[in-house]
């Protein structure tokens, strides 16, 4: 494995490069925003940890690769099987991780923040509402559509394939809906715009948002335009 993180790099600094790595220290209970003036090998000690473990994990998060779509995916003979293991592993596993470590961020930022700036109050409400809904979307398509798709798919069981094509409707219409709640999310926060006296858990909340949205636009877009219209 590469060695992107070194033990002699400050957390704060780290960090404001690796967004990713937040997740990691937030894990280990480091404190990266008012405490991130020291290095990793120091933070370690502090918090009684194994340093190499520390790092591995570190140096893990940041420089795994997360590939925006499998370019190959259509020369498989289960192609639709393999588009979704995909979307699976890159996009849903993501979610379910990011989704509560940011929800804690939100959080923070708006408590801290929100008598200054009301605005973060509204984006709190959208990303509670937002997260809600996209856990509750990722359940319906691994427990209904995906397994209607894979048998479809290797048994061409006809009745599986109505299953899937019946519930296409309903999860492109909450596609639409997270799409409009992050039109809203970036909207009142003008293009997730720091104030001056943003602190690094602000600036850092701003930066994760952004990542997020990124990834769910590729996410909707393989789901819209390629899984989906194979199952019409």
């Amino acid at each position: 494995m590469t060695q992107t993180i070194q033990r002699n790099q400050m957390v704060g600094d780290i960090v404001s490069v690796y967004s990713q790595a937040s997740n990691v220290f937030k894990t280990y209970g480091i404190d990266f925003c008012c405490g991130g003036q020291v290095t990793v090998a120091e933070a370690a000690v502090k918090r009684k940890l194994d340093e190499e473990e520390l790092l591995a994990r570190l140096n893990q998060a940041c420089t795994e690769p997360r590939p925006s779509w499998p370019l190959d995916w259509q020369q498989d003979d289960r192609k639709l099987t393999k588009l979704m293991a995909h979307i699976t592993r890159n996009h849903h596993d993501f979610l379910r991780e990011e989704l509560p470590v940011l929800r804690d961020f939100v959080n923070k930022v708006a408590r801290v923040h929100g008598d200054d700036h009301p605005e973060l109050l509204t984006l709190q409400r959208l990303y509670h509402q937002l997260a809600e809904e996209l856990l509750a979307h990722l359940d319906k398509e691994e427990q209904l559509l995906f397994p209607a798709i894979r048998n479809a798919e290797t048994e061409g069981s006809e009745s599986a394939l109505t299953v899937a094509r019946e519930l296409l409707d309903t999860l492109e219409l909450e596609h639409d809906g997270a799409g409009d709640l992050l039109r809203r999310m970036r909207e009142v926060t003008r293009d997730y715009e720091l104030p001056p006296s943003a602190c690094r858990t602000y600036s850092l909340a701003f930066r994760k948002l952004e990542e997020l949205e990124e990834d769910m636009f590729t996410h909707i877009h393989l789901e819209n335009n390629l899984l989906f219209p194979q199952i019409r």
